[in-house]
């Protein structure tokens, strides 16, 4: 039989917002396929599906909730594991957005006083402040170094929040078992040993190129891994502190509070962690 164009299509989704991306496809293997005149990309509405895997703790944390939220709402972006984290934050108050309506609920505490208060944060607002972030400056070591960096992926992300719980989970079970203090002790070195490998493996993966004082480039992904786990901790350091800010550089998440109780003006912060902002 041939295929019927289903007579509901007129009724499926539309994009309920359309924003720019802080990379605009730059750090992308392949770039999102629909970018307007205006250089914005649409983000469609939740499904009642997406709703439902977001309250998933093990989707939450193999990573397959976020990566399935972001195809299923920004359909433009085919490998969301290899998107830049920059857009992350700006894709998931958009999602909440045109899924929700312009505002969020938060309670945060006035840093004078500690009360706690009762914030509707404006979504639009937000995405306002979304910047674009054309190329990252690179990080110049007090060796005259040149390191050019990429932003972390999302990839990178997932993987470290993985590790983490594996760790904290292993801790936490021998805990239970009632294990010895040494066999304790053991399972905290490995757990450290194990987070600091993935980290140099996160920070080697950012580096897309390593200028050296006499001007010769070295891309080649082995040296630069080698050369990463070589790294005095200053320099590493230096380095690290660089790709974790480009990060949060694409929008900003901050917005201003007076307290009810005292008056006093302060900032908050949005916390975009998809286990509650989305709940």
């Amino acid at each position: 039989m041939e295929n019927q164009v289903n007579p509901l299509k007129q009724y499926f989704r539309k994009p309920g917002i359309w924003i720019k991306l802080p990379s605009q496809g730059n750090f992308y293997k392949e770039k999102p396929s629909e970018f307007n005149d205006m250089g914005e990309i649409p983000v469609y509405p939740m499904t009642a599906k997406d709703e439902l895997l977001l309250k998933n703790a093990d989707a939450l944390l193999n990573g397959s909730a976020i990566t399935q939220l972001v195809k299923s709402c920004v359909p433009c972006i085919t490998d969301p594991t290899n998107m830049p984290s920059i857009d992350l934050d700006a894709i998931f108050v958009a999602i909440k957005r045109c899924t929700y309506g312009d505002s969020i609920d938060v309670s945060t505490t006035c840093e004078a006083c500690q009360t706690n208060n009762e914030v509707s944060v404006n979504l639009n607002h937000i995405i306002s402040t979304i910047k674009v972030i054309e190329k990252l400056d690179p990080v110049e070591l007090s060796t005259g170094i040149k390191v050019f960096i990429n932003p972390v992926k999302v990839s990178d992300l997932l993987s470290l929040n993985w590790v983490q719980f594996e760790q904290i989970r292993n801790i936490q079970l021998a805990e239970q078992s009632n294990a010895d203090e040494t066999t304790k002790v053991a399972l905290l070195q490995k757990s450290y040993q194990v987070l600091t490998e993935k980290n140099l493996e996160i920070v080697g993966g950012c580096v897309e190129s390593v200028t050296l004082p006499d001007g010769v480039t070295v891309t080649n992904r082995e040296n630069i891994q080698e050369w990463v786990s070589d790294l005095s901790k200053t320099d590493f350091a230096v380095i690290e502190q660089a790709i974790m800010s480009s990060s949060s550089m694409g929008i900003s998440k901050e917005f201003d509070i007076t307290c009810t109780n005292c008056q006093t003006h302060f900032k908050s912060s949005l916390d975009l962690n998809p286990t509650t902002f989305f709940a």
